[in-house]
């Protein structure tokens, strides 16, 4: 009778570990690999523009690595490249100054903005300060990107578009500021402003 009573508690006690296990599973999980979704990711900035009215441009083509893991949202990591060749003013006369004026930005020497995470410090549930290595116009400098998750699941298209089906997808919001100076970009200040505010709107498919 005691080792009928033995071996019941011990089945009883394995089959409550599996479950235990199976329960903190999501936990333990691996940081999920991420792609952008280039229709769908964007870098604005802004400017003051002769203290009458705040311009502003874009960048698409936005490329690079996510690795996000929602349960320990501070492992993550951003690794981010812009091609110059995507900004886009709705100006193309701007367009043309901003890229071939070297004291604008020398897109032929420095085609690319790269932007690398070093550190995720979560604020809230759906929110963290992201900081990183900025290189810029041929310049490296520390920016901080103030961070809001929006959205992780099956695609919101996927219940009405075939081509989303079995997509994994996430969202990010995100903002930051910068003096342009400081990457070498100094024409008509203070005319237009040294300051710079960069919003972030970021879609992304997981691998």
């Amino acid at each position: 009778m005691a080792l009928t009573t033995f071996d019941g508690l011990g089945r009883t006690a394995a089959m409550f570990l599996v479950m235990s296990l199976g329960l903190a599973s999501p936990a333990l999980a691996a940081p999920e690999t991420y792609g952008f979704d280039k229709d769908h990711t964007e870098v604005r900035f802004s400017w003051d523009h002769l203290g009458m009215s705040r311009q502003s441009g874009r960048f698409h083509g936005v490329e690079g690595t996510v690795m996000f893991d929602a349960e320990k949202p501070e492992t993550s990591t951003i690794d981010v490249r812009i091609p110059m060749s995507s900004l886009a003013t709705g100006i193309p006369a701007l367009d043309d100054v901003l890229l071939r004026k070297p004291d604008y930005i020398n897109a032929e020497v420095h085609p690319v903005i790269t932007f690398k995470s070093s550190e995720v410090v979560v604020t809230t549930a759906r929110t963290a300060n992201v900081s990183g290595d900025l290189t810029f116009n041929g310049v490296t400098k520390p920016v901080t990107l103030s961070v809001v998750w929006n959205f992780s699941g099956e695609h919101p298209l996927a219940k009405v578009n075939p081509t989303y089906a079995g997509v994994y997808g996430s969202g990010f919001s995100a903002r930051t500021q910068i003096l342009r100076s400081e990457f070498n970009i100094t024409r008509s200040i203070p005319l237009i402003s040294d300051e710079i505010r960069i919003t972030i709107e970021a879609e992304l498919h997981r691998k």
